[in-house]
């Protein structure tokens, strides 16, 4: 695996009864008051740091994803060079931000420089249905402007020409953009849970699987009743499971594309075990 190599720090520092956002070996800093300086230390305080520190490479530094996420992780992904271009300093992207008066800039920058640290350079190939191709982690200060979302950081690049584009919204969140701005997860860890709930499930038996015109009715009430894996589920796909079997229902086409057809679900069985209540769940809901 390779190491990923060392991005500038973001560092907020009192100084002379004022306070800064600066990167070590520049001179300029961008003055930030008191209030923000505490909000932006107890973000990034970890008593643990290590395997929790938030400006560390998610590869080297997991922190809190489930041991599936580390095992895709492990399996699957590994660190290209980044960024590929100079990266801007804290005092042009205060300046990009300041055509976004309704944003907290200072907060947006620090979660901008925390997602290069912790997610630059990230590369590995998903099976999830938004994607099926290799991806690449990029999150860059090029702002597009959202009417319901404010300024919209590039977030993922992918080679295939899929007509929309991934962006980092400044609180974290994951938003894809094409007819319409369509937040999908709450942040870039549940997408990469999310990719490690398809990569297992390539090992799995396939009961259900998506389809074009796929019906949807009585999926989500069905699979309501069984335990939500949380840590995967985002706002516009979500994934269940229970004794040995998992259903998944996704949304994020036919939000993004407003297109009710693009919808999908699928079930997938760990073991026989699994596969004989997979059935007795789609018998007991009639579903098909």
């Amino acid at each position: 695996m390779t190491a990923h190599p060392l991005a500038p720090l973001l560092v907020a520092s009192p100084f002379l009864g004022q306070y800064l956002l600066v990167q070590p070996g520049h001179a300029a800093g961008v003055r930030i008051p008191e209030v923000r300086y505490e909000e932006l230390r107890g973000a990034t305080a970890n008593d643990q740091r290590g395997d929790d520190d938030p400006m560390k490479h998610i590869l080297n530094a997991p922190g809190r994803l489930t041991d599936r996420g580390r095992q895709f992780l492990a399996a699957r992904a590994r660190a290209v060079p980044f960024p590929r271009q100079e990266n801007p300093d804290d005092t042009e992207v205060m300046a990009r931000l300041a055509r976004f008066p309704e944003v907290d800039s200072t907060m947006a920058l620090a979660r901008l420089r925390q997602a290069q640290d912790r997610y630059g350079g990230l590369v590995y190939p998903t099976s999830a249905w938004s994607f099926q191709e290799e991806i690449r982690f990029e999150p860059w200060p090029y702002y597009e402007v959202s009417a319901n979302h404010g300024p919209l950081a590039e977030f993922i690049d992918h080679e295939v020409a899929h007509p929309y584009s991934v962006t980092l919204r400044s609180d974290g969140a994951v938003v894809y953009r094409f007819a319409a701005d369509v937040t999908v997860f709450a942040d870039a860890d549940a997408l990469i849970e999310a990719d490690a709930l398809y990569w297992e499930c390539e090992n799995w038996t396939p009961v259900i699987e998506p389809k074009a015109r796929q019906s949807t009715a009585g999926v989500r009430e069905a699979a309501s009743r069984l335990p939500l894996i949380r840590e995967g589920s985002g706002n516009t796909e979500w994934w269940w499971e229970s004794d040995g079997f998992r259903v998944h229902l996704w949304r994020t086409f036919a939000e993004l594309f407003q297109q009710e057809g693009q919808a999908g679900w699928g079930l997938w069985a760990r073991d026989e075990a699994g596969l004989q209540a997979a059935h007795r769940f789609l018998a007991a809901n009639d579903l098909r």
